[in-house]
């Protein structure tokens, strides 16, 4: 759920708009889980939550979080389950920055320093570089759906982890395998635009199976979509009427109503699931 701003990167700090709620303290970037809360930084604390219960986070846990956005999730994880080996890969050089900066000024340098910009694509050779293989637990918060290749990600966390060791995703797949023709054309359309590639949607057993194949047994797997799509539109247009006018008037307003939008129609129509993965290294 990012987008190309004036920095030019697609993955920016625009949705900085989307968390006037906590006064401008936060900066988070995901969907959100709103089974219970009624606040976007709660939302997506609460998905952060979810995963961070399947990978059993705490003090000892050697964490690799990939797709840490503007760094609210590490520091999610750092004051809530008390998570002192944290490194991380990120797409975005302006994201990466400010999440660095984040961190320092929460009194955790360390931590910060394993915070870096790359991609995805070099996890299992960053980590081999940086010498943080093997890790306990790799985490990815809304974002697998945007890597180059959900399967490859895969793969490499395997390698990564240590035998044993736990990965939790939110995700993104499809309702059904072999969509009608005019629901596939739209949702390749709107996966263009969103920087999802064809190859990351699919169904049920095919996304398991990625897993299996990957040496990763799937210990638990919940569609949450009902958490998340309809909620998250409800929740953006009390939102936007919320805000004064003038606030109001300098965001841009067309991306969060095109993606809300798009997930009511993904929902109804039974295109698209919204799905939380935990598994753990064979």
């Amino acid at each position: 759920m990012e987008r190309a701003g004036l920095s030019g990167e697609f993955h920016d700090l625009s949705e900085a708009a989307l968390n006037f709620e906590s006064g401008g303290r936060t900066h988070w970037g995901n969907l959100g889980d709103w089974q219970h809360a009624r606040s976007y930084p709660d939302a997506c604390a609460a998905l952060a939550d979810r995963l961070a219960s399947g990978l059993r986070l705490d003090g000892a846990t050697r964490l690799v979080d990939v797709g840490f956005g503007c760094g609210d999730q590490i520091l999610h994880w750092i004051r809530r389950y008390g998570v002192r080996h944290i490194a991380g890969l990120n797409l975005s050089h302006s994201q990466t920055e400010l999440a660095r900066r984040r961190v320092v000024d929460s009194g955790h340098p360390g931590i910060a320093d394993g915070l870096q910009q790359g991609s995805v694509d070099a996890l299992a050779e960053w980590a081999a570089r940086t010498n943080q293989a093997p890790v306990d637990a790799i985490v990815a918060l809304d974002c697998a759906y945007h890597f180059p290749s959900r399967r490859a990600f895969l793969r490499q966390a395997a390698q990564v982890l240590r035998p044993g060791g736990r990965i939790a995703l939110s995700d993104l797949i499809l309702a059904r395998p072999g969509l009608p023709l005019h629901r596939r054309a739209l949702l390749g359309v709107m996966g263009h635009f969103s920087r999802i590639p064809p190859e990351n949607l699919v169904g049920r057993d095919d996304y398991l199976a990625q897993w299996r194949d990957a040496g990763l047994e799937v210990e638990a797997f919940e569609d949450i979509t009902g958490h998340v799509f309809q909620p998250f539109g409800a929740w953006l247009e009390r939102y936007r009427a919320s805000l004064e006018p003038d606030v109001a008037h300098r965001i841009d307003w067309k991306k969060y109503r095109a993606t809300a939008a798009f997930l009511r129609w993904a929902d109804r129509q039974q295109v698209l699931r919204y799905v939380s993965c935990v598994g753990f290294k064979r």
